[in-house]
């Protein structure tokens, strides 16, 4: 998550380029100096950092570490204790981490795999669904979020002590499909996914070109039960492998920490999308 600081080519407040070099200031956590310059249109002062993402941080330099040790599963009170920082910063930098953008969002897979996984906030009464795409070489081209109500018994028992909760699965699938949709730079030559009955009908509305593949899990495991004491066991193909290697790598890495602040459910889209990106597309 590292950030470079070019040097500005216009004022960030008036956008005025007749500005000059005025000194500098010092940065006590980072014990370093920063650039200062004078806009003389605007009479204001500014450095490179003004118009950065992290401006206004006190601690910048804790971005990239934070980072690494969330999406190592560690927990945010064991960040902050690592760190030597509270478990406030650790929460901010969480929030900011959800809305850091991916350089390069577009994309060129053909063959892409689709499904969920389900995870939960903080109790087992206010289930979550994760949709998310992979494509055959493992790399996870997008992902959502979304609430849905408790299932079997556990759901008379959600509403009783939390209210009605709504169901988002089909809401965040389709702005799954939409932000696919937008950054592909050719449309997918096949989709595969298991036999759900919401994906057919979504997928041909936003992918009416690609061909989709479903999977029954009920062959897959009367295959097996045949193979089950011959060599060829081992051998019975996943077709959706890749998908469910990451999400047991997701699941693994991101979803073990325990949402010890209410901002989790609102921000781990967004840092998933980052770990997306950054983290689970250099591991196979």
């Amino acid at each position: 998550m590292k950030e470079n600081f070019k040097a500005p080519s216009k004022c960030p407040h008036c956008f005025s380029t007749q500005f000059i070099r005025k000194g500098y200031y010092f940065v006590r956590i980072l014990r370093s100096r920063k650039r200062r310059y004078y806009c003389k249109d605007c009479k204001r002062y500014f450095s490179n950092q003004t118009s950065h993402s992290t401006y206004y941080q006190r601690r910048p330099d804790l971005n990239e570490k934070v980072f690494l040790f969330l999406v190592s599963g560690n927990t945010q009170q064991r960040t902050a204790e690592l760190l030597n920082c509270s478990a406030t910063t650790i929460a901010r930098k969480l929030v900011w981490l959800s809305k850091y953008k991916n350089s390069d969002p577009f994309l060129n897979a053909t063959h892409i795999q689709i499904d969920e996984m389900e995870s939960i906030e903080h109790t087992k009464l206010k289930p979550l669904t994760i949709p998310l795409c992979v494509c055959d070489d493992f790399r996870i081209l997008g992902l959502e979020v979304g609430k849905i109500p408790a299932k079997g018994h556990l759901a008379e028992l959600s509403r009783k002590k939390y209210g009605p909760r709504s169901n988002e699965r089909e809401l965040v699938f389709r702005r799954l499909l939409t932000n696919l949709r937008d950054q592909q730079k050719v449309n997918p030559m096949t989709i595969t996914t298991d036999s759900y009955p919401l994906y057919a009908n979504l997928i041909r509305e936003y992918f009416p070109a690609a061909k989709h593949i479903q999977i029954v899990a009920r062959d897959l495991k009367e295959k097996k039960r045949e193979l089950m004491h011959q060599k060829a066991f081992k051998k019975v193909f996943d077709p959706l492998f890749a998908l469910n290697q990451r999400c047991a790598k997701l699941r693994s890495d991101v979803l073990s920490i325990p949402p010890n602040t209410p901002v989790l459910i609102a921000v781990i889209c967004g840092l998933a999308a980052d770990i997306t990106f950054r983290t689970l597309n250099k591991v196979k």
